[in-house]
Parts: C-alpha cells; sequence; structure tokens
C-alpha cells in the first residue's frame, strides 16, 4: 500500500482503545504500538502535516499494510501489546527479554531462621528482601550479612541437628554462632542476632549500630569482654558498610529511579533502586538503532519489567516526560496488580529530579562506554575477518570439540562467541549415541548434523559466520562434509596444535595460516580452543559423574534406574542428595518413608 491508502485505511478505524500492528512488504511485523483512540494514533503516523524524524520515519517509510486488534480498555490494550512484542519480537520496538527472573534474599521463619537467596516469591510467612538485579548481589548481600553476624550458611536444620556430628571450620575460625554445638548459644540470643541481621538488609544502619553500642556498653560494665568485643567487631564492620553505601535521599526514601538516553545510534536506560535513601543496586539496559524510544514504548516496558519482578516499589521516578495517558495507563495497571496505589512520577525540582538526572547521565556514559568497547572489538574482527580471507565479519563464532572417556560418554561442546566475546548462554553440547568408540570425526559429523538440522528462525539458533574445529584437516573436512548436506556456506577453520598442545596454525583443510607473527590472533584463538577443550570436557565428565553416582544408588535395595534418576534430579548434586534428611527424601515421586529411612542411613555410610 502506498502513504495515501495507509492514511485512508487509518480513516476507517473507530476511535476507541486497542492495539496495532505495523507490517513491511514481506509481512513481517515490524512495530507493535497501542492508543487510547486508535483512529487518531495510526493516522498521525500517514497524515501529510505530521513530520517523523530519526527512527520513527524510517520504522514509517518500511510500513506496507497494518493491522489493528481493538479492546474494550486501555489496560488490555497495554496487556495485548506486550504480549504481541514477545511473540513477534518487532525491529522498532524496545525489548525487554524474559530472564529466570529476578533474585530476592529469603528469611526462614524456622525457630532457628535461616537466610538464602530464591527466584520467586513464595506464599508462605517467610519474609522476603528485593528484587535484586542479579544472583551476583543477592549472594554477595547474603554472603556479608552471614560473615557480619556470624550466621550458619550450612543445611542442619535446628534444633534436631544440635549436637550431631562436628561443627564446621567456620566456627573454628569464628565466623559462626554454631548452633550446631550444644549449649554454644540459646535459642532467645539467637533470634536477637537475627533480628539485628534483619536490621542490616532493611538499611536500618543508625539504629543498629546505637542498639549494638548500648549493648556493647552494657556488656563491658557487666565485665563481660567477650560478648563486648563482638559488639564492637560489628559496629566497626557496618561503619566499612554504611561508609560505601551511597546515601542519596533522605532515609525514609523507597523508589525505583528510571534515567534514559537516546541518539540516532541506539539508547540505555538504567534503574536505581533506592531503599533507605540509599542506592542499594543499579540495573542497566541497551537498545539498538532501530528501537524506537518514545513514551509509548517506555510504558510497555515498563509493564514488563515489573511483570518478570514480580514486585512493584510504590513510588517510581522517570526522567523521562510520559504524557499523561501513558502515565495513567501504567500507573493503573500497577495498582491493579501490586494492590495498593502506586505513583509514577517525572521529577521538576529537589532531590528525586537530581537523583533521576544522575540516572540518565549514567546511562548515556555506560552507553559511550559499551560503543567505545564496541569499537574495538570490531577492529579486532576485522584485523581477523582480512587475516582468514573471510567475505563478512564473524560476528558470531561457533567452535567444536569431541571429549570422552575411553570411547564412552562421548560429548561434542560448542562455544559461541558474539562481537568477539564468548557468549555462555548459547553454549550447547551433544552427547553423542549414534557412533561408536573413539571416531571424533564421526562423532563430529553427528553434533553438526543435529545442530544444523535446526530451523533458526524457530529454535532461536543463528547460523555462524566462522567455524573453528579443535583439530586439524579430518575435522575441518568432516564438518564441510556436513555443511554440504544442509546447503550453508560457512567457513570453516581447524586449530591445530603442535608437540607441545599449544594453538599452532589454523587450516582450511587445503592450506594452513601460521599464527607466529600475528601475536593478537594467537591469542584470541588460544583463549577460544582452551574454552571449546574445557567447556566439552567438563560435559562430559558431568555425564560419566551422574552415570557413576546412578550405578551406586542403584546397589541400595529398592532403588532401581528411574527412583536413581528421579532422586538425582530433584536434588541436583550428590551432595544435596547426601546432605538430605529423610522427610525430604520422602518427597521425591517413587520414594516412600520406609525406604527414605534406608537411604537416609546408606547414604551415610
Amino acid at each position: 500500500m502506498t502513504r495515501e491508502e495507509l492514511l485512508e485505511k487509518a480513516k476507517l478505524l473507530p476511535a476507541t482503545p486497542g492495539v496495532y500492528i505495523m507490517k513491511n512488504r514481506a509481512d513481517k511485523v515490524i512495530y507493535v504500538g497501542k492508543s487510547k483512540v486508535l483512529r487518531n494514533r495510526v493516522i498521525s503516523y500517514f497524515a501529510a502535516h505530521q513530520k517523523h524524524y530519526g527512527k520513527t520515519l524510517k520504522m514509517v517509510g518500511l510500513v506496507h499494510d497494518f493491522d489493528v486488534y481493538h479492546t474494550k480498555t486501555e489496560l488490555e490494550a497495554l496487556l495485548l501489546e506486550n504480549q504481541f512484542i514477545k511473540q513477534y519480537m518487532p525491529r522498532y520496538n524496545i525489548k525487554l527479554k524474559d530472564s529466570l527472573g529476578y533474585p530476592y534474599i529469603k528469611v526462614t521463619t524456622e525457630r532457628y531462621p535461616k537466610i538464602g537467596y530464591c527466584h520467586r516469591r513464595g506464599n508462605d510467612k517467610d519474609k522476603y528482601f528485593g528484587p535484586f538485579s542479579s544472583v551476583k548481589v543477592a549472594r554477595s548481600i547474603v554472603e556479608t550479612v552471614q560473615k557480619t553476624f556470624s550466621l550458619p550458611c550450612c543445611n542442619r536444620v535446628f534444633p534436631q541437628d544440635i549436637g550431631k556430628g562436628r561443627p564446621c571450620l567456620n566456627y573454628h575460625i569464628k565466623q559462626c554462632v554454631a548452633p550446631c554445638v550444644r549449649d554454644n548459644i540459646t535459642e532467645t540470643e539467637y533470634a536477637e542476632l537475627f533480628d539485628e541481621a534483619l536490621h542490616f538488609l532493611r538499611g536500618d544502619f543508625n539504629s543498629l549500630i546505637k542498639k549494638l553500642s548500648a549493648k556493647m556498653d552494657e556488656s563491658s560494665e557487666q565485665m563481660l569482654y567477650e560478648r563486648a568485643a563482638r559488639c564492637r567487631d560489628r559496629i566497626r564492620s557496618l561503619q566499612k558498610i554504611g561508609d560505601k553505601q551511597q546515601i542519596v535521599a533522605s532515609p525514609q526514601t523507597e523508589a525505583d529511579i528510571f534515567g534514559v538516553y537516546a541518539d540516532d545510534l541506539g539508547s540505555a536506560l538504567v534503574v536505581f533502586y533506592v531503599r533507605g535513601g540509599a542506592i542499594i543496586d543499579r540495573e542497566s539496559f541497551f537498545f539498538g538503532a532501530d528501537e524506537i524510544i518514545n513514551s509509548s514504548s517506555l510504558s510497555a516496558f515498563m509493564q514488563r519489567f515489573y511483570e518478570l519482578r514480580g514486585f512493584i516499589p510504590k513510588k517510581i521516578y522517570i526522567d523521562y516526560a510520559l504524557t499523561s495517558e501513558d502515565r495513567a495507563l501504567i500507573s493503573e495497571w500497577m495498582t491493579v496488580s501490586g494492590g495498593f496505589k502506586a505513583s509514577i512520577t517525572t521529577p521538576q525540582r529537589g532531590e528525586m529530579k537530581a537523583l533521576a538526572g544522575r540516572a540518565s547521565e549514567n546511562a548515556k556514559q555506560l552507553l559511550l562506554h559499551k560503543r567505545a568497547d564496541e569499537d574495538k572489538h570490531n577492529d579486532f574482527l576485522y584485523s581477523l575477518a582480512e587475516f582468514l580471507c573471510l567475505e563478512q565479519l564473524p560476528d558470531r563464532i561457533e567452535a567444536y570439540d569431541i571429549s570422552n572417556s575411553g570411547g564412552e560418554h562421548i560429548t561434542c561442546g560448542m562455544v559461541v562467541l558474539e562481537r568477539g566475546r564468548f557468549a555462555k548462554r548459547k553454549y550447547r553440547s551433544f552427547n553423542i549415541k549414534g557412533t561408536v568408540g573413539q571416531d571424533d570425526c564421526g562423532s563430529l559429523k553427528e553434533a553438526l548434523k543435529r545442530r544444523f538440522a535446526r530451523n533458526t528462525e524457530e529454535d532461536g539458533w543463528e547460523y555462524p559466520d566462522l567455524i573453528l574445529m579443535d583439530g586439524g584437516v579430518g575435522q575441518v573436512s568432516a564438518a564441510r562434509e556436513v555443511l554440504d548436506e544442509c546447503g550453508l556456506d560457512i567457513p570453516v577453520f581447524g586449530m591445530v596444535k603442535d608437540e607441545h598442545h599449544k594453538t599452532r596454525t589454523l587450516t582450511d583443510g587445503v592450506g594452513e595460516l601460521s599464527l607466529n607473527k600475528r601475536q593478537d590472533i594467537f591469542v584470541f584463538i588460544y583463549k577460544i580452543q582452551e574454552e571449546v577443550h574445557r567447556f566439552s570436557l567438563s560435559r562430559m565428565d558431568l555425564i560419566r559423574r551422574k552415570t557413576v553416582k546412578s550405578s551406586s544408588l542403584i546397589k541400595i535395595k529398592g532403588v532401581g534406574e528411574a527412583k536413581a534418576r528421579a532422586l538425582l534430579e530433584h536434588f541436583g548434586t550428590y551432595m544435596a542428595l547426601k546432605n538430605a534428611t529423610e522427610e525430604q527424601l520422602s518427597l521425591v515421586k517413587g520414594i516412600d518413608k520406609k525406604l527414605a529411612a534406608e537411604l537416609y542411613k546408606e547414604l551415610r555410610k
């Protein structure tokens, strides 16, 4: 359709809420949007008097047709818009990829409470803090609390495990109060200690330090000098941690702060998590040059963002002028989802205005730094492409290696590099089943056939720009044979090692390229070869260990292969299985209380 035809089609739309889907000539969805008044919004894209700039101008120029979905309410349109963005992943929409969930710090409500982290809030009586941007942040806070307050980090359950077994190393180096040692600490003393840890997690440093100072003075007066010394050490630890806190607002401030930066080359968004007046965490998101940042796209992003987090703060500040329509819409969704009145504001003055501006400046600097780093990697990739005589830049590189244990447990590991960096989430391994014995080339063919048999669009797999094999001419020939069968033309090189097991040359199956005079490429290839070997070996070893552990479980009366597999899958690791209680063992499918008791006894032999 021409722009005039699109305009005429838009004029026929009703003035109701809904979602519009823009498509290009190939009928591919390139943009999804929502509106309170569909007719007005869609007309605004194609009317002659409307002037568009940058990404929006490029998007409108590609539109060949559009579809619309009518909804009863704006809130329904917001939810439908996000559903379509996840479904079609349009080129011009800013996107937030699904994750395994944001981690929380969990404090149990047992007689002797424990602290740890999890990925989901449960509908139980336990206390939860967070969510945090990554497991690394949550784990760091948990470890800090355990170390500062000498809390146990083991899997023992108290009081039933008191006096059973010897205390661990943490007790001997005075990093655990060791409830496992009989009469070492009373239940009341432990509860008091844990209450101090909760004050810490809430960010209530000042009142906690005052409380500990009073306890230290009282202990000194009673000549309980060891207890006074413990209070003093905790106060010092808290003061050190407090000095590192970024105090940015009044102590009662609890809010999320969004900062946005965008230019013609891309955009970035930074979120500050402010709790107790201090920035306790930060998260950043980057979007490509084609992804449009505007009021509508940001409100859709925020809805998906908080849907994934499973937590909505009462106050949100954003350094971007959202339209009153979008602000009201996202506030309504947050209020409905959170069960309380939530507000979203663009601050105009005061400490929140300064903090929102600081978040935007962070977004700008992070984006500029990311670009500078990418330019540096691009220079190297251009050099690598020239060295290997490639027709295009090797944005995605895949490397393969075969590992086995005496001809058994044969595994092919695949590591992936994107823009010159290891993309560990995209690593894959293939268990070789159709090739017998130590036939590396045969195993490689089997793995590559399975890898390239996948439909890349449906399964989310991309074809690589370069394939590297840990081996020589034989491995390269095997790879080329599979690629020819699949009708693919992808450059393949073998990473040849010398007698000292170090990368010597690269071979394309015909000639060799020496790396002696290219130290930068040598180091790059060497790292890839070591990484693919490590990954392949680790996957093979994991399979071998599972087989060995499964075999040892089968020796226990009443346990067959199915139950052994169920036990290992339920607990994840053999060590976790060994440390499980009878009650925990009985929760596994197929394990009754009698067998659980037998397992408990046998696993501790």
